[in-house]
């Protein structure tokens, strides 16, 4: 069974699902979304919520062209020394 199918499987029980099957599914993904997956550059845990916010967030900054050249940023560190 691939990923659309069981998607689609997974759908159709919800939709027969009672109110204490709902409330476990939802705790399930509660957890799974608050399990910490990575660190960000200071340490920090993300979660796996967290890491999909920073994700996007990146893609955004390129999307805007919020983004410096490695030629930029290799003389904006030569500044870093002397701070």
């Amino acid at each position: 069974m691939g990923l659309p199918e069981l998607k689609d499987k997974i759908r159709h029980q919800l939709d027969l699902a009672d109110e204490r099957v709902l409330r476990i599914v939802s705790s399930v993904f509660d957890t799974y979304l608050n399990e910490v997956v990575s660190y960000d550059a200071q340490g920090n845990l993300l979660t796996l919520s967290e890491y999909h916010n920073k994700v996007e967030e990146g893609l955004d900054d390129v999307k805007y062209n919020r983004i410096i050249s490695k030629a930029d940023l290799s003389k904006e560190m030569q500044g870093w020394d002397n701070e």
